[in-house]
C-alpha cells in the first residue's frame, strides 16, 4: 500500500456496498505519531516486493456472495511471510487494463503451503478483482506481492484492543485478534464491534460467536442496517453510544483498530475524537 489514501480508494472501489460499518484503529499511547514495534517483524517467506504468480488451489462458498480462495505457496513447507497486521496486493489484467487491489489474508501467520483470502463478490460494474477471482479455475494463477502496510504489534503492548469494522473489513481484525488470542503469553482484552447490512452479510459469524463463548478476553457486538425480527444487537449505523458502551473510556493502555470504506472511516474517526481519542491515537488499516 503506497498510502492509506490509496488503500481507501481501492477498498471503496472493491466494496461499494459496505455501508453499515467501518474498521477503525485507535491507538492510545500518548505520543504524536503512531509507531508500533513487534517482537516478530520478519518478512522471510514466499512474498517478494515484486509480483509473483500464485495458483488457485481451492474455492469455498461462505455465503450467497462471499468466497474463500486458497492459493498455493511454492512448497508445502513455505510460509507466506506476512507480518501480523500487514496486507498483500493482487494484480491482474481485465479487459486490457491492469487492476490492483489490497487484501488481508485470513489464514494464520504461521500457515504453511498456502494462504487464504475471503472476499465478497459484487455484481458488475463493481468488484472487478473479486469477480475475476471468482471466475478463476483451479490451477490458474494471480500475481501477488507484499508485505505492505505499517501496522505491527508487540505482545502485551496494550491492556485492551478495541475494534470496529464493517463487511469485509473484518479480515485484518480477524488476523490480529486470532494471533493475540492464540498467544498464551498475551493478556490483551479485545472488544469487536462488527457492522453489516443484513444478518446474512455477517462473515465468520459462527467462528466469532464460538471465540466469544470460549475466550473470556474476547467479545463481539453486531450492528445491522436491516435486522431481522427479534434482533437483539445494534440497529442502524455504529453510533457514539454503541462505542462508549462497548469500548468504555479511553486511557493510555488502549488500542482501537478500524477498517472500512472512507465514509464510515470518516464517521468513526469523528466519533472516537469526540470520545477523547486524538488523531495521533487513531490507526486505520
Amino acid at each position: 500500500m503506497a498510502s492509506i489514501i490509496d488503500q481507501a480508494i481501492d477498498y471503496a472501489r472493491e466494496n461499494p456496498g459496505v455501508v453499515a460499518g467501518t474498521c477503525l484503529a485507535v491507538l492510545v499511547i500518548g505520543v504524536t505519531q503512531i509507531v508500533l514495534t513487534t517482537a516478530s517483524t520478519s518478512t522471510s517467506g514466499a512474498l517478494t516486493t515484486t509480483y509473483e504468480e500464485y495458483p488457485l488451489l481451492e474455492k469455498r462458498r461462505v455465503s450467497h456472495n462471499t468466497r474463500i480462495f486458497r492459493f498455493a505457496l511454492p512448497s508445502e513447507n513455505a510460509k507466506l511471510g506476512l507480518p501480523l497486521g500487514r496486507h498483500i496486493s493482487l494484480r491482474t489484467v481485465i479487459d486490457g487494463k491492469e487492476v490492483r487491489r489490497p487484501y488481508t489474508p485470513i489464514s494464520p501467520e504461521d500457515c504453511r503451503g498456502y494462504f487464504e483470502l475471503m472476499l465478497k463478490i459484487y455484481p458488475a460494474p463493481h468488484g472487478l478483482m473479486s469477480r475475476y477471482l471468482d471466475s478463476l479455475r483451479i490451477g490458474e494463477a494471480v500475481d501477488v506481492r507484499g508485505p505492505l502496510g505499517k501496522f505491527s504489534y508487540t505482545r502485551n503492548a496494550y491492556r485492551r484492543m478495541n475494534m470496529v469494522c464493517g463487511g469485509t473489513g473484518i479480515t485484518p481484525m480477524w488476523q490480529v485478534f486470532r494471533a493475540i488470542l492464540s498467544d498464551p503469553g498475551d493478556t490483551t482484552e479485545i472488544s469487536l464491534v462488527f457492522a453489516n447490512v443484513t444478518e446474512d452479510d455477517v462473515l465468520l459469524r459462527d467462528e466469532l460467536d464460538e471465540i466469544a463463548r470460549t475466550e473470556r478476553r474476547f467479545s463481539v457486538y453486531y450492528v445491522l442496517n436491516n435486522p431481522p425480527s427479534g434482533w437483539d444487537g445494534g440497529v442502524g449505523f455504529v453510533t457514539k453510544d454503541i462505542l462508549e458502551d462497548r469500548f468504555g473510556k479511553p486511557d493510555d493502555h488502549t488500542l482501537v483498530l478500524m477498517c472500512g470504506p472512507p465514509p464510515m472511516n470518516k464517521a468513526m474517526k469523528a466519533i472516537v475524537a469526540e470520545m477523547g481519542y486524538p488523531d495521533s491515537q487513531v490507526f486505520k488499516f
